[in-house]
């Protein structure tokens, strides 16, 4: 899978949604995943194959009940690009936490991989990856797979975006970025900072000065007017 096949998805898929599912597949094909989700932007619910994600504000939507535990790796997929929950969070503690126990482990999952394009230095899409049963776990290869489309990605991501009429916003920073998609994914301050590896005061003035530049009272709002493209 290369970008050439992705224009190609796209030319022949009849919509958006179908475009959406045809380029999940695509992917979970190329890494040789069983199950998968994508969501492209900030906002909207992911689409899934083998997953049942309910919806993206509802209480029993993995991505983001279990948001906190995830924080870190979600992180470092935004540094690099992509990560492994096993090797960000080490074997014990993915075997405790609540998503595995009540998402991978009935899939008979073993570990769960993450990508994160970005498109002119913020996020662009989150995409899981996972692997039942006997296919086994993923290895530094089909980490290396993932990357080499996250350019490619980032750009159907964006195009996806724009077809639903958000604008994206270029005066944010990357870390700006990463604050208010954690923010979405139902964080608050305290695991802003820990998934950032910052101070619970650095997160709450940034949050502080965006919210001031942007003319908005509350957090809610912050996050509505980011995720649907205002501005």
């Amino acid at each position: 899978m290369n970008a050439g096949t992705i224009v190609a998805l796209a030319q022949a898929s009849a919509d958006k949604a179908g475009f959406e599912q045809a380029l999940l597949a695509g992917v979970m094909q190329h890494v040789g995943a069983d199950v998968g989700a994508f969501r492209a932007g900030n906002a909207g619910a992911p689409i899934s194959r083998g997953l049942s994600l309910g919806s993206i504000g509802g209480s029993d939507n993995p991505w983001k009940r279990h948001a906190v535990e995830l924080g870190p790796v979600i992180a470092v997929a935004a540094r690099t690009g992509s990560a492994i929950d096993t090797a960000v969070l080490g074997e014990r503690s993915v075997r405790s936490a609540r998503y595995f126990s009540e998402v991978v482990r009935p899939l008979g999952g073993r570990d769960t991989l993450y990508a994160i394009p970005t498109w002119r230095g913020r996020p662009a899409a989150c995409l899981l990856l996972g692997r039942c049963g006997a296919a086994g776990r993923f290895r530094p290869a089909d980490v290396e797979k993932v990357r080499a489309l996250l350019p490619a990605l980032a750009i159907a991501s964006t195009a996806l975006v724009a077809a639903d009429g958000a604008r994206p916003r270029d005066d944010l920073s990357p870390r700006e970025w990463e604050i208010v998609d954690l923010l979405f994914r139902g964080f608050r301050s305290r695991e802003v900072a820990d998934a950032l590896g910052t101070s619970v005061n650095t997160v709450r003035n940034q949050i502080s000065r965006l919210m001031a530049r942007l003319g908005v009272g509350t957090r809610a709002e912050l996050v509505a007017a980011l995720t649907r493209g205002d501005g």
